[in-house]
């Protein structure tokens, strides 16, 4: 089972170790064809996610999962609202080459006791089982493959993805590059998807591939947010960083729990991006900070996010060593 106390940052140790590591092993996303991140479509990812937006399913955590506000209403949504199905905001990262219907398709695998055919859909079937191992929990999940069959995604323009790659090569790859290799994501894929929030989603896949990386992350929050997804996508890069962080400081013991410590690493991973910024590439540091403190409502970003006094000195030590050894 994966570890609570950074739930939006999976990796495959998080979950059967060596087993799952094969599986992904076997059904590695290409790499692309240099070392770089790519902005993509993913019309399931879109998709799904708008299938959990429509339930309001933000979740607990400091930041929203989900774009819509409120709390879930319907019988369904109240229960897949419960901690135990947070693996459920995973599923398009844990197999990103399915179509809606493959990925309604898997859902419903997993709830019976049948192994699918396609390499990944096996990994996301493995994973629902081990984080739901009841299958009533597991049927819950099934029953929203109707709705995802019925989804018509509405994506992001090609244009815009097209602009924001730009502005990420030009501005951001060569600087954070460094930063990248050392937690071994060199490069990988970044969806993009308007029914998010501001809490996004990291899943790095096959330990050995530095290019089997994905994240998920959500539309600007406005007008004057043009970069958002940018700034969204540093603060997810730093989840690797805060989660060994988290870990080594036994945060989650510390913290009074689970629920209060990945809320504490959420905000601790918005503190490390601007720390990563300042290092790097300073002039991109106080749009980032502006991005942040629109998401948080306004005010200042330290009111926002404070210093944590178990995450944030580490973390930034951490920095300060990267780049003496640049």
């Amino acid at each position: 089972m994966y570890s609570r106390i950074v739930i939006y940052f999976l990796s495959v140790h998080q979950w059967q170790g060596a087993a799952a590591a094969a599986i992904l092993l076997a059904g590695a996303v290409p790499a692309p064809s240099a070392a770089q991140w790519r902005f993509s479509p993913s019309p399931t990812a879109t998709a799904w996610y708008g299938v959990l937006d429509s339930l309001h399913l933000a979740g607990h955590g400091a930041l929203p999962l989900t774009r819509a506000p409120g709390t879930p209403v319907a019988p369904l949504a109240r229960t897949l609202a419960a901690d135990r199905f947070d693996v459920i905001h995973f599923a398009p990262l844990y197999y990103p080459s399915a179509s809606p219907v493959a990925l309604a398709d898997a859902l419903e695998d997993a709830a019976g006791t049948a192994e699918p055919r396609a390499v990944r859909a096996r990994f996301l079937v493995g994973a629902l089982r081990a984080a739901l191992p009841d299958a009533a929990d597991r049927q819950h999940v099934a029953s929203l493959a109707s709705a995802l069959r019925r989804a018509v995604p509405v994506g992001v323009e090609a244009e815009q993805l097209a602009a924001w790659q730009s502005a990420w090569d030009r501005r951001f790859a060569s600087p954070l590059a460094p930063f990248l290799a050392r937690d071994r994501l060199d490069s990988g894929v970044i969806w993009i998807v308007p029914s998010l929030g501001p809490e996004g989603r990291l899943f790095a896949g096959v330990p050995a591939d530095r290019h089997d990386n994905l994240i998920a992350i959500s539309t600007p929050v406005g007008a004057d947010d043009a970069d958002g997804p940018l700034f969204a996508a540093v603060r997810e890069i730093c989840f690797p960083l805060v989660s060994r962080t988290a870990d080594r400081v036994a945060l989650a013991r510390r913290a009074g729990g689970t629920t209060q410590a990945a809320r504490r690493a959420s905000f601790a991973a918005v503190r490390c991006g601007a720390a990563l910024l300042d290092a790097v590439a300073p002039a991109e540091a106080a749009a980032y900070r502006a991005h942040w403190q629109r998401v948080g409502g306004g005010g200042a970003f330290d009111a926002l996010y404070p210093t944590d006094a178990l995450l944030s000195a580490p973390v930034q030590a951490a920095l300060t060593a990267l780049q003496r050894t640049k």
